[in-house]
C-alpha cells in the first residue's frame, strides 16, 4: 500500500471513530473566526472662537491734488491752504505709520511728486511759493491722479494692493477752464468769418454751432483760445487734451475721469479708492478788495463750482467741503483715515493626522511625522525616527520632492543650497531655508491665502504659490482643497474613497458674542471620520497626533493675511477597537468641560466622606495619594488597559493642581494658538488623560470602603 493511500485510509478511519459517516456531499470547510472589528476613527468636537474684534492696519496712502491756478491770489489772499496742507499732512504722516502722500499742483499743468513719507520730497507743494498759473484744469488734474495711483498699484505685490486704500483730496477755488466744446466752429469770430471751420458743410449762422453764440454759458470756447486751436498741445500743457478742437473739461468728462478713478479698485481689486472734494472761497466783497475786477477777469462762479465738486465727491464716495477762507478753521483737509476696525470670522477647519499618510496600499504610520511613510523611508534607507535623515536642515519630505533640482535625503554633501538655520518663522512646517528655495513667505503659513499651510500643500502636491483649491488635478470630480481637508489624495482618482471615508466638518456659526469680556465670533465644530494608524513609537505605541487648524480673517476688508491657529490632540489607536478615548470621541464642548470639572467636585466630596479622612477634611491632591498609596494596588485595570499605580499617579500631578481640579481650559476655543507660537509638547491636549484620571478617582473611592473597613479590622486586631 503507497504512502497516499495509507493516508486516505487513516482519514476515513478518523472520520469513522468520530462517527463521521462518507456521503457523496463535499466537505464544509470550519469557517475562519471573524477578523476583529476595525475601529481606528475619532472625532474631535467642540468650541472655537475668533479674536476678538480689533482695528485693521493697512497701507492709507492721500493724494492731495490742489488747484494752483492765479485766481487763489485773490481767493486765498493769506495763503491758508498751505497751512491747512501742512497741518493735514503732519496728522495723518503723524498718524498712520503705513501711510504715504502724493501730490499733484494744477493750473493748465500738472506739477506731481509720487507717494512718498519723505516730507522734503513734497515740500515743494506746501510751499506758497510754488507759483500759479493760468487755468484750472480739473480733467488734466484727475488723469494725472489716475496715472499716479495706477503706476502705485502695479509697484506693489497683491497681497498689499488688495488692502491698500487710495484717498484723493480734490481742492480747487473755481470752476474747470478751458471748458471746451467738441469741434471747432464755437466761437464768434468762427461763427462770422464766412468760413466753414469744423468742416460740416455750413457756415456761421446755417450752422447750428453757431446758435446763440453770445452765450458763454453755452458757447465756453469763446472765453478760451485753446478749445479751437489747430496747432498741437504740448503735453505738459492740458494733459488729457488731445486732438483737435476736442470736447474738454465738460461735466460728464470730469465724472468720467471720477468713475475711472474708482474703477482702479475692482480692476486691480485694491482695498478703497476714494475721494473728497473740497471748495475754497471767500465772500466776494473780501475776493473784490483783494483784486478789484476778479470777478470779471477770473469768472468766479461759486453755484457752478459748487455744484461741481459736490457731484464729484459723490461719484467718488466721498465728502464735499466748502470752505469759507475768512474763518479760523485750519483743519479743513484732515479726513477720516484711521484703521478699520472688523470681525474676525472663521474661513477655513483642516484636520490633520501628522502620524497617518495615505499611500497607495491604503493609510500607512509616519513615526517622524516628516511626510514619509515608514514603509518607503525602510525602503530608500531612511530614518524612521528621525524627519531629517542626513541632518543637512532639510526635511526629508522636502529632499525627495525636490531631487531632481539637487537635493538628496540620505546624502548631507548633496543639498542644491547650503542651509545654516532650521528656523520656522511661521510655524507651517517649512523651514526658512526650504521657503527661501520653494520662493514662499517665511512668514506667512499660508502663502497663497487658500487656508491650506504651504508644507501640507508639499505633502498633497498641489501650489503654495498660487491657490488652486478650486482645481481638480486628479479630475475625479472633487475639489482639490475638499480632497485636502477630507485626508484623501488631490492627485489620485478616488472619489469613490472620498465619499465613503473622507474626514467630515460641521460647523455651527454661534454668531458675534461678548466672551470673557471681548466681542468674539464662535462656532460649534465637530470633525469626524479621522483616521488613526498603530505607530511603533517607543513608549507611545499607537500615538496619533490631530491638529486641528483654523484660518480666521477681518470680514469685509480684502486683502488682510488670514491669522492661522492650531489647536493638538493626542489619541491613541493600537489595533481592533483598542484605543484611548474609548469612546473614540475628543469631546471639548464647554458642556463636557464642565462635565468633567463637576464630576470631579463630586468625586472629591465623596472620596472627603468615604470614612479615610476625619470628618469635615477638604481634599486635596496630597490627600488623595495618600488614600491611593495606602488603599490601591500597585496595578489598576481601568478601561480594559492596566496600568501601573505610579504611572497614574503621575498623571495626575501633571493633569490637576494641588486642588485636586483638573487644569483644562474653561473653553475649547483657548486651545488654539498661533501657529508661529505652537510647541506640541506644551501646547497638545490630552483630554483622554483627564478622563482616565476621573476614572481613576472614582475607582479610588470604590476601593475606600473596603480599605476603611481593612484598616478598622487591622486596628482592632493589633494587641
Amino acid at each position: 500500500m503507497n504512502a497516499r493511500l495509507v493516508t486516505q485510509v487513516a482519514f476515513v478511519t478518523t472520520l469513522s471513530l468520530l462517527g463521521v459517516s462518507c456521503t457523496d456531499t463535499g466537505l464544509e470547510p470550519i469557517p475562519a473566526p471573524p477578523p476583529p472589528e476595525l475601529d481606528n476613527l475619532v472625532r474631535i468636537k467642540g468650541e472655537f472662537c475668533s479674536e476678538p474684534s480689533a482695528d485693521i492696519i493697512f497701507p492709507v496712502k492721500v493724494l492731495y491734488i490742489v488747484d494752483q491756478s492765479a485766481s487763489l491770489q485773490c481767493t486765498d489772499s493769506m495763503n491758508r491752504r498751505f497751512t491747512a496742507l501742512n497741518n493735514s499732512v503732519n496728522n495723518f504722516l503723524g498718524s498712520q505709520p503705513n501711510g504715504e502722500v502724493g501730490f499733484i499742483g494744477f493750473s493748465s499743468w500738472a506739477r506731481e511728486a509720487p507717494f512718498s513719507r519723505d516730507q522734503g520730497a513734497i515740500a515743494n507743494f506746501i510751499d506758497p511759493a510754488a507759483g500759479l498759473g493760468p487755468a484750472t484744469d480739473y480733467q488734466g488734474a484727475l488723469a494725472t491722479a489716475i496715472r499716479i495711483i495706477e503706476q502705485d498699484i502695479l509697484a506693489v505685490g497683491g497681497p498689499e494692493r488688495a488692502r491698500t486704500r487710495y484717498i484723493v483730496n480734490f481742492v480747487s477755488d473755481g470752476v474747470p477752464e478751458p471748458r471746451c466744446n467738441a469741434g471747432c466752429e464755437d466761437t464768434i469770430s468762427d461763427c462770422s468769418d464766412g468760413d466753414d471751420n469744423d468742416g460740416d458743410g455750413r457756415t456761421d449762422t446755417t450752422d447750428p454751432d453757431c446758435a446763440n453764440i453770445t452765450d458763454n454759458s453755452l458757447h465756453p470756447d469763446n472765453l478760451y483760445g485753446v478749445c479751437n486751436t489747430t496747432e498741437e498741445v504740448p503735453d505738459d500743457v492740458y494733459v488729457d487734451y488731445t486732438g483737435i478742437c476736442p470736447e474738454y473739461n465738460q461735466p460728464n468728462q470730469i465724472l468720467q475721469r471720477v468713475q475711472q478713478l474708482l474703477d482702479l479698485k475692482d480692476i486691480y481689486s485694491v482695498g478703497d479708492v476714494q475721494l473728497n472734494t473740497v471748495l475754497l472761497f471767500s465772500p466776494q466783497a473780501v475776493v473784490e478788495a483783494r483784486c478789484p475786477g476778479a470777478s470779471m477777469a477770473f469768472g468766479y462762479d461759486k453755484v457752478q463750482a459748487t455744484a461741481t465738486l459736490q457731484s464729484m465727491a459723490d461719484r467718488g464716495n466721498g465728502t464735499f467741503r466748502d470752505i469759507n477762507l475768512t474763518g479760523t478753521q485750519d483743519d479743513f483737509l484732515n479726513f477720516e483715515v484711521t484703521s478699520i476696525t472688523a470681525e474676525q470670522t472663521l474661513t477655513s477647519l483642516l484636520a490633520y493626522n501628522e502620524h497617518a499618510r495615505v499611500t497607495s496600499n491604503g493609510l500607512m504610520p509616519d513615526t517622524d511625522t516628516d511626510g514619509i511613510d515608514d514603509e518607503t523611508e525602510v525602503q530608500n534607507q531612511l530614518e524612521r525616527f528621525d524627519g531629517d535623515t542626513d541632518a543637512d536642515l532639510f526635511g526629508d519630505l522636502f529632499e525627495t520632492h525636490w531631487r531632481t533640482e539637487g537635493f538628496d535625503p540620505g546624502n548631507n554633501l548633496a543639498p542644491a543650497l547650503s542651509c545654516s538655520d532650521a528656523r520656522d518663522g511661521d510655524g507651517d512646517g517649512l523651514n526658512d531655508c526650504e521657503e527661501d528655495f520653494m520662493k514662499t513667505d517665511p512668514l506667512q503659513p499660508d502663502t497663497d491665502g487658500d487656508g491650506i499651510l504651504d508644507w501640507i500643500e508639499l505633502l498633497k502636491g498641489t501650489d503654495p504659490l498660487a491657490d488652486d483649491s478650486l482645481g481638480d488635478l486628479d479630475f475625479d470630480g472633487v475639489l482639490n482643497g475638499d480632497e485636502i481637508r477630507g485626508g484623501t489624495n488631490p492627485l489620485e482618482p478616488d472619489s469613490d474613497v472620498y465619499l465613503d471615508s473622507a474626514i467630515t466638518y460641521d460647523l455651527n456659526d454661534l454668531g458675534v458674542s461678548d466672551v470673557d469680556g471681548e466681542e468674539r465670533h464662535c462656532y460649534d465644530f465637530d470633525v469626524q471620520r479621522i483616521p488613526m494608524v498603530i505607530t511603533p513609537i517607543p513608549s507611545n505605541q499607537g500615538l496619533n497626533r490631530i491638529l486641528l487648524y483654523t484660518s480666521e480673517r477681518p470680514s469685509r476688508v480684502a486683502g488682510v493675511p488670514g491669522e492661522i491657529r492650531v489647536a493638538c490632540f493626542e489619541s491613541f489607536w493600537n489595533g481592533g477597537s483598542i484605543k484611548d478615548p474609548a469612546s473614540g470621541v475628543i469631546d471639548v464642548s464647554t458642556e463636557n468641560l464642565d462635565t468633567i470639572r463637576a464630576t470631579v467636585d463630586q468625586t472629591n466630596l465623596d472620596l472627603a466622606a468615604c470614612g479615610f479622612f476625619p470628618d469635615g477634611t477638604v481634599v486635596n491632591r496630597a490627600l488623595t495619594e495618600q488614600l491611593i498609596n495606602t488603599c490601591m494596588p500597585r496595578k489598576i485595570e481601568l478601561n480594559r488597559r492596566l496600568y501601573r499605580r505610579e504611572d497614574l499617579v503621575d498623571l495626575l500631578r501633571q493633569n490637576f493642581d494641588g486642588n485636586n481640579y483638573p487644569t483644562i481650559p474653561e473653553r475649547a476655543y483657548t486651545l488654539f494658538v498661533p501657529i508661529q507660537n505652537f510647541d506640541a509638547d506644551q501646547h497638545c491636549f490630552r483630554l483622554w488623560e483627564t478622563e482616565l484620571l476621573v476614572d481613576f478617582l472614582e475607582a479610588a473611592y470604590d476601593a475606600c470602603g473596603p480599605c476603611v473597613e481593612d484598616l478598622a479590622a487591622d486596628d482592632g486586631a493589633a494587641p
